[in-house]
Formats: C-alpha cells, sequence, structure tokens
C-alpha cells in the first residue's frame, strides 16, 4: 500500500510539474516554424530558463558572455536521479576519456555498467542558417513533457548536452535584420554586414585557433567539462540540390583518426539517414561534397578528440520566408550543373529578381547514397524543423539503444590511443612518440601562443626541467614536449604535422580530385614555429614538468628590445599610447629624437559581408591599433589623407568594391560600391602621401586602374592549372626592407587561391620591391595545391613607393583567419611604414 501511495505521489509530482511547462506557441505566441516568425535570442534563453525551473530533466547553465555581450548557454537534459547525481555520471564519463589516468578494471566496468552516453549537440553556428536555433525550443519541451516511452528511454540513457545556438550574436543580428525587411521592398536583401561581430561564416573554421569567445567555451565545455563521446553540429546548405546531409563524408580519410570513429560516424549518420526515409521525408543524401580529411566544421574536430563527430546540413528557405524551386521532370536528362564560375552569377541573379523560383534540382538520378532525390516544390523554415527534429531524436535514441556498446567502443578507441602513441604507431608511416617544440625560436612569445592552443584543446604539455637527447639532437631546459601516449595525442599530431592530402580519382585516368576546403591547418607552421617529432620512444629519465596554464608572454625590458614578432607589435602600441619616444633600428625598437608616431589607420568595410575584413578588425584589436572603418560614402566624400595614414583595403573583388550590391531589391542605403568617384579619392590619398595596404583579389583594384608595374599571374590561370583551396607555403623575406622587420629570411603563409605577382615595367618615379616571394622550388609545404610551379620565384608581397605615396600588395594575405601569425608582422610594418 505505502509503495502504491509513494507511485501515485510521484505520478501527481511529476504531472504537476510537467504541467508548469508552457508549450512553446504559447510562450512566442506562434507555432515555431511560422512562415516569416523567428524567435529572437533573448526569448530562447528565457525559454529555455523557465522550462528549467520548471521541469525536473532540464537544467540550463550559463558558460559565459559572447563577443557582443549576449548569454551562452548549455541544457544538461536527463532523468531527474540523473541530474540528481549529475556529478557522479561526469565523473564516469571523465575516467572514459582517461582523465586522471587509465581506469582500473572495477573503473572500466562500471562505466560500462552504470555510464551514460554523453551526447552534445551544437546548432547554428552559421546564423542564417537559423531552423536549428528554432527547433531546439521544440526538442527541448519535447524532452521536458513527452511521457512516451521513447522520450523515457533517452532520458534514462543518455546525457544530453544542448548548446541552442554556437553564434547567439548572429542569431540576434540575423532576426533583426529579417524582421527589419519583412513586408519591404527588401525582404529579399541580403545582410549588409558579418552575422557574427568579427568572423562571418568562418567561425566554424576557429576550432583550432579559438580566437573568439564562443569557440573557447565550446573547447572548455568538450574537452575540459564534459568529454562527450558523441557531437551533432546542425548546419544549413544550399537551397536547390538535396533536403538534408547526414554522415557519412566522403573520400579521402584522414589517417590520425582512429578507423572506429568513421565507422561510428556512418553507423549514427544513417540512423538519422533511416529515420527520415520511415517518416517518408525525401532527397537525403551522404557521401557527398564534405570530406572526411579536414579540422574544419566544428564536430569534425572531434575525432582527433576520440569523439564520434556528425554533420547535418539541412536545405535552407530565405530564412523564413519560403522558397519555390521549379520541378524536376524525372523522366528526362537533368541539365548539367553549372560551373562554379556561375555560381556568383545565381546568386547575383537571385537578388536582382528575388521573385523568381529557383532552377529545378539537377542531381535526380536515384543511387545508394541518394534514393529518393527532391525533384523541386516548395521548402519552408518549418520543413528545415521537422527534418532537423527527426534527426536529432533519432540521434539520441541510437545513443540510447547502444548506450553500453557505445561506452565500450569508446573506451576501446582512447585505450589503443595510448597504447599506440607510447608505441609511436598512431598513423602509418614513420614512427612518432612525441611532439617536441625546442627553445630556439624565432619568436619566443609565438611558442607561448601554440602551447596555449594546444592547452585549450585539451592536450597535455610538458616541459624539459633539464637538458635532453633525443634522436641525436640535444634540447635544452624549457624545450617542450606533448607525449603521444595521451588520449587526446591523434589531435595534437594532426595539428602539429605537416599534412599530405591523399589524391582522390573516380576513375584510374581521371585526374585527382580537389579538397572540398582547406587541406593544411599545421599550427606551428602558422605561428612560425619549428616542432620536431620525436623517432624513437622518449629517455626513461627525461624530466618533465606538467603545463596546466599558459605561460606568460615574455614581456620587454625597457624600451630597447628586439622586435621579432606580433607580440613585439602590441608593445610597441602600448609605449606609443604612453607618448614614449621610440623608432625602429633595423629589427630593434629603440629610444628615439626623431620618434615615430602611432599611424592613423582606416579599414574599408562594403555592405557585402566581407569575412577578410571582420578577421582585419579583431587582429587590430587584439594588437592595439586604433583604427576607423570606412564606407562607400566616407571614401567618396574625399579628403582622406587629412584623416588617415593608412587605408586597408581588405580581400575583395574589384566588382565588390567599386560596384557592390546595386539592384531595387537592396535598401538603399546599402546599394553600390565606392564607384570611380571613390576610386579617384583612394588615388588622391596616395598622391598626397598615403599608403594603400591592399590584400588577395583587391590587389587587382590597383593593378587595373594604376601605373603600378605589377602583374597577377593568379587570375591568368584556370582552376585545372593552378588551384589551393587552403595551403601552406613556403616564403622568402626580404628582412632588410622596412615591410621585413622582424621577420624570419625563411618562413610560412597561408595561401588560398590568392594572386601572385611579377614585377613589369614602370615609370622612374616609383619604385617597386619585392618584400616576399616563393622559393624557386618546393612552395607547398603543407596542405594541397595544383600548378606549385607556376608559382615558383613569384612575388607574394610587393611593397611600391609612388613618391610620396605608397602601395603594399598582399598577393598572400598576412592576417587569414588571425590564424597566419608568422606573417602578421608583414601587416604591422606595412602601418608603422606608413607614417615614416
Amino acid at each position: 500500500m505505502k509503495r502504491s501511495l509513494l507511485a501515485i505521489l510521484a505520478l501527481f509530482l511529476t504531472t504537476h510539474l510537467l504541467a508548469e511547462v508552457p508549450t512553446p506557441e504559447k510562450f512566442f505566441g506562434f507555432r515555431i516554424g511560422t512562415d516569416k516568425k523567428l524567435a529572437r535570442w533573448d526569448k530562447i534563453v528565457e525559454y529555455f530558463e523557465l522550462v528549467a525551473k520548471e521541469s525536473n530533466r532540464v537544467r540550463v547553465r550559463r558558460l559565459g558572455p559572447t563577443t557582443n555581450g549576449n548569454p551562452f548557454i548549455v541544457a544538461e537534459i536527463a532523468a531527474p536521479e540523473t541530474l540528481q547525481n549529475l556529478d557522479r555520471y561526469k565523473q564516469l564519463e571523465r575516467k572514459l576519456y582517461f582523465q586522471g589516468g587509465a581506469p582500473t578494471d572495477a573503473q572500466r566496468d562500471e562505466i560500462f555498467k552504470q555510464g551514460k552516453a554523453v551526447v552534445v549537440i551544437t546548432n547554428a553556428i552559421h546564423a542564417t542558417e537559423i531552423g536549428a536555433t528554432q527547433m531546439v525550443i521544440e526538442a527541448v519541451y519535447k524532452l521536458a513533457t513527452d511521457d512516451s516511452p521513447e522520450i523515457h528511454k533517452i532520458l534514462d540513457n543518455v546525457i544530453f548536452l544542448l548548446v541552442p545556438c554556437l553564434n547567439p550574436d548572429g542569431e540576434i543580428i540575423v532576426t533583426d535584420w529579417y524582421n527589419k525587411t519583412l513586408g519591404t521592398p527588401y525582404e529579399a536583401s541580403p545582410l549588409p554586414y558579418l552575422y557574427h561581430p568579427f568572423v562571418g561564416h568562418d567561425n566554424n573554421r576557429d576550432m583550432y585557433l579559438f580566437s573568439q569567445k564562443e569557440s573557447r567555451m565550446t573547447a572548455e565545455l568538450l574537452w575540459h567539462d564534459w568529454f562527450p563521446s558523441i557531437w551533432l553540429d546542425e548546419h544549413q546548405q544550399g537551397s536547390n540540390g538535396p533536403r538534408i546531409f547526414t554522415m557519412p563524408a566522403t573520400d579521402p580519410v584522414n589517417p590520425n583518426v582512429h578507423p572506429l570513429i568513421y565507422r561510428l560516424n556512418g553507423i549514427y549518420g544513417q540512423q538519422q539517414a533511416a529515420a527520415l526515409e520511415a517518416e517518408g521525408k525525401i532527397g537525403i543524401i551522404y557521401n557527398s561534397t564534405y570530406t572526411n580529411f579536414w579540422e574544419g566544421a566544428m564536430a569534425w574536430a572531434g575525432w582527433w578528440h576520440n569523439e564520434v563527430g556528425l554533420l547535418t546540413e539541412v536545405a535552407s528557405a530565405r530564412i523564413a520566408t519560403p522558397i519555390e524551386q521549379r520541378k524536376a521532370d524525372p523522366t528526362r536528362p537533368a541539365p548539367p550543373a553549372p560551373p562554379p564560375a556561375d555560381f556568383e552569377g545565381e546568386r547575383r541573379r537571385l537578388m536582382e529578381h528575388p521573385e523568381e523560383p529557383l532552377a529545378a534540382p539537377t542531381d535526380i538520378r536515384s543511387r545508394t547514397e541518394y534514393p529518393r532525390p527532391w525533384l523541386g516544390g516548395t521548402w519552408k523554415l518549418r520543413d528545415i524543423i521537422d527534418y532537423e527534429l527527426t534527426a536529432t531524436f533519432a540521434l539520441l535514441s541510437a545513443a540510447a539503444d547502444r548506450r553500453e556498446t557505445l561506452l565500450r567502443e569508446i573506451y576501446e578507441v582512447n585505450r589503443a590511443t595510448i597504447a599506440d602513441g607510447a608505441a609511436g604507431t598512431l598513423a602509418a608511416g614513420p614512427k612518432a612518440f612525441a611532439a617536441i617544440i625546442p627553445t630556439n625560436q624565432h619568436d619566443p612569445n609565438e611558442t607561448i601562443e601554440l602551447v596555449d592552443k594546444l592547452l585549450i584543446a585539451g592536450i597535455e604539455v610538458h616541459r624539459a626541467t633539464k637538458e635532453f637527447k633525443q634522436d641525436d639532437a640535444t634540447y635544452a631546459a624549457g624545450t617542450y614536449v606533448i607525449p603521444f601516449n595521451q588520449v587526446f595525442a591523434r589531435y595534437a599530431k594532426d595539428i602539429l604535422e605537416k599534412q599530405t592530402y591523399p589524391e582522390v580519382r573516380r576513375a584510374p585516368n581521371a585526374p585527382a580530385e580537389a579538397p572540398y576546403d582547406v587541406s593544411a591547418w599545421s599550427l606551428g607552421m602558422q605561428f612560425g614555429v619549428k616542432t620536431v617529432f620525436a623517432k624513437t620512444a622518449l629517455p626513461k629519465d627525461l624530466a618533465l614538468e606538467t603545463v596546466s596554464t599558459t605561460p606568460k608572454p615574455i614581456d620587454p625590458t625597457g624600451t630597447s628590445f628586439s622586435y621579432v614578432g606580433a607580440e613585439g607589435a602590441l608593445e610597441v602600441n602600448r609605449l606609443l599610447k604612453t607618448g614614449a619616444k621610440i623608432s625602429f633600428d633595423r629589427s630593434r625598437i629603440e629610444p628615439s629624437t626623431e620618434p615615430m608616431r602611432t599611424p592613423r589607420i582606416a579599414i574599408y568595410q562594403s555592405w557585402t559581408s566581407n569575412m577578410d575584413e571582420g578577421w582585419t578588425r579583431w587582429i587590430l584589436e587584439r594588437y592595439e591599433f586604433p583604427y576607423t572603418v570606412l564606407h562607400n560614402a566616407d571614401v567618396k566624400a574625399g579628403k582622406l589623407h587629412d584623416r588617415f595614414d593608412a587605408i586597408i583595403m581588405p580581400d575583395q573583388r574589384t566588382r565588390d568594391i567599386m560596384e557592390g550590391n546595386d539592384f531595387s531589391s537592396i535598401m538603399p542605403e546599402y546599394r553600390g560600391g565606392i564607384g570611380d568617384a571613390g576610386f579617384q579619392e583612394l588615388t588622391a590619398f596616395v598622391k598626397a602621401g598615403g599608403t594603400i595596404v591592399a590584400f588577395g583579389d583587391a590587389c587587382n583594384l590597383f593593378i587595373d586602374k594604376m601605373p603600378i608595374p605589377v602583374k597577377d599571374l593568379k587570375r591568368t590561370l584556370n582552376r585545372d592549372q593552378h588551384f589551393a583551396p587552403g595551403t601552406i607555403v613556403n616564403l622568402q623575406v626580404d628582412t632588410a626592407h622596412p615591410l621585413g622587420r622582424g621577420m624570419a629570411a625563411d618562413t610560412w603563409g597561408y595561401y588560398i587561391n590568392s594572386p601572385f605577382f611579377q614585377l613589369t615595367e614602370g615609370f622612374s618615379s616609383m619604385k617597386a620591391s619585392v618584400v616576399a616571394r616563393y622559393p624557386n622550388t618546393g612552395v607547398n609545404a603543407s596542405g594541397w595545391l595544383r600548378g606549385e610551379d607556376l608559382m615558383f620565384g613569384r612575388a607574394a608581397v610587393v611593397a611600391i613607393e609612388t613618391n610620396p605615396g605608397k602601395l603594399v600588395l598582399f598577393g598572400i594575405r598576412p592576417q587569414h583567419r588571425a590564424q597566419t601569425h608568422a606573417t602578421l608582422p608583414l601587416l604591422f610594418n606595412a602601418l608603422y611604414w606608413s607614417v615614416e
């Protein structure tokens, strides 16, 4: 009788608690996914915290403020009794990942029997891919209130870590812009600025640099706090093809990833696909577009952390406005897909004629990875939400069903990683037992930067307390050592070594396929830090201390110090702010009677949301260069040299700078570019003594329109002749030139289909200098590069003195995604040169 009464009481309390959670429709005032309706981030946070208050299945934590100061949250969702003992389950999961040492046999068995499947799902890092932030509202309500056996199975077996949005600032920016234009003639007008304060669409390329607050908070959750075994990142893709991509991805694979991770990616991805098929959903594809090789999209960084890393990409609507697409006739051959060169034309056509439906889909052939193709029709925000809800709960259900099996599989991957690392056999090829970062670096502060990034990623870093010998070399005390007998050794090896992209050919005589995205990310090279791999086991008497926190930068003493890298520029800027009288003496900063002054810097910001511009602003702020943003009207207003010494023109095509977006669907204040009038003012700026600093394609604006003795060789080549989606290259620098001060003579840079130059005949009044060039052989340092020989001996950076003005043409972008610390001094020197 007592037991029955307790059961009735428990049922009453549960029902009472569930009744207090308002439905999403009641709270927001509309059904989630309704055409032209969006929930804003502040209301989403309010709803999640209300659900957590009323439900004993949900907890919500604020992990910190975002870049713009908005809340960044995670919901921890599980059965009430699990949440009451959450620390115990967290410790079991941490021990599964060998934190604090390998589990004993008894601890291992306890993990298998008592542990939970810990699953993290992150959403909408790209803010225009807004469906997932809306979908999670319904997902959390269902998990908090549904009493079905299926939901209880998930709650009993899974600890679900739900990050509703990886880019809250962007969600607010996109929602506000959409609501501002809704119902006006400009409803199809694209956002004229980035949907993140700095990095826009590149924020999921930051998961190994961790430059942004959101990336660092995500890393803390993943690799310091919870150590989830499965990580799904939910995205959206283009509108005219398949409706959803699920895992597995396509070839090639990366040798540093444990093969079981790739198998599990397929198992869980296909569970999602099967659930979608079972509901009659169409247009589900896998083994397409996205490759298994790269350290790129968020959850895929989990592969090297022994996590199942999954991606879904759902077709997009126009934010919350439906899209119409013409129907394809499956009985007739589909027209060929447009070549890549036409994609930009299609984008511009959609802005010019937003009322026209999309062209019919071209990929309509049924096959194993795409058995029921999408043939066209209407596509809405609600469709996105429905597909994502099915995919989300299919993954949670599969993790619940395979709870113990998953734990055993992840344990094996972790165990094998440590064993293989100890044996030097993490991947095929030469043995590697550890990564070594010697003390004799060009810029010791970049060594500290590199250690910082490794620590954020959960890597165990050690420092030698005395001199030691390894593989016939002697290393000084203070050398950093990353042994590979650790659970995240695969990540450490992959992020530090040279990348060699495998050739993928669909037929023996077919050309090698280019990578989907970047093919190189060797962080040591990008930082200008030399690393060595131990070919034999480390000495048994090697004295090491654990590095638990990031070492402090090496501060210069006084106003005279070596200027050898980016941190030196930071110190220069701080000294200038104090009024110190200093100047450059080659690669030293010295007290001076003829002091330099702080350069007055402007950066051009078009209304076409340029990520290179955003990254440049972040770099300028990180190293404390004051700057002013210039828009089209500011440039046209003229008298630029009265206000500025240097104007930065970020990587952007000439047409975007000159013309911008100039259609009737664009809000008037955001139409157009600088035009001829603006360019005349830039010319006048140089003639008055100003310095133009141009990156990437922006160089061609000045090559085409000013009589400077430079030719861009890259644009004479087609994709079959020369192509590099993201490659680390060797550079040779003229350190005697003012732009080369503090640089290593031989270093690395990042190349991504940028211009490379040849000097031509010029006027006697101009002086053109090659500041950085590609070597005569061996340009490719890491990654994939087609047509490498065409770059041999060519110029990467050119400086032109026109008396009195200057132009600096960076074919290679020195600040690319804020990752290329080795080349940052080239940019900083160009800014200082403007006031010399």
